[in-house]
């Protein structure tokens, strides 16, 4: 039998400023201990691919104050259970992050498809890439796919609708009702990768 395809699933979070911002923000948050935890579709995406795919989905530090330099400090601890071929999806800041890193960072191993769903581009300093300047990446990367809602009111379409422009071998998925896609599934996505 094969190996298994590697897929690193990179979660989002916040950045903020200052910690006063944090702290002031933190500050309106309410808690419920008897809220349900929320199904994602990274865990079904897992299970539907269990036979082909293994999914790797390390907490980043501190994802509610997040912290670039932190986040490459702990995706480096990852690296080395890639292999040829491999899939990267980041949501929201993860997706951010990802298009940082390997701008910034050549890895070893060739990646099959980067997946950047609801992407934060350029609007969360210190995990943003100067679009105007913006000159390709530094890994090899066969595919890169991005996936936004048009109802998504947490990071704009225009995020991944920029990022299109300056890089056009991207393939830009748009839908019209998943907000910022904190679904239980992802039937779309499981389609794409399948098709590799």
């Amino acid at each position: 039998m094969s190996e298994k395809t590697k897929i690193v699933f990179i979660h989002g979070g916040d950045s903020f400023a200052t910690m006063e911002d944090f702290r002031n923000t933190i500050c309106n948050w309410n808690y419920n201990p008897y809220t349900p935890e929320r199904k994602r579709w990274r865990d079904w995406l897992a299970t539907e691919l269990v036979d082909t795919h293994e999914l790797f989905a390390p907490a980043m530090p501190c994802k509610q104050n997040a912290d670039y330099v932190a986040w490459s400090i702990w995706f480096k601890k990852v690296i080395p259970y890639l292999t040829d071929n491999s899939l990267l999806i980041g949501h929201s800041l993860g997706g951010g992050f990802l298009l940082r890193y390997l701008t910034e960072n050549k890895l070893s191993v060739t990646v099959a498809q980067l997946h950047l769903i609801a992407p934060c581009v350029d609007m969360v300093a210190g995990f943003d890439i100067d679009l105007a300047a913006w000159s390709g990446f530094k890994t090899a990367i066969t595919e890169t796919h991005l996936w936004h809602s048009t109802d998504d009111t947490v990071v704009p379409l225009s995020q991944s609708e920029g990022f299109v422009v300056r890089y056009p071998t991207a393939i830009l998925h748009v839908c019209d009702d998943r907000f910022h896609f904190l679904t239980e599934t992802f039937p779309e996505l499981l389609e794409v990768i399948r098709g590799v």
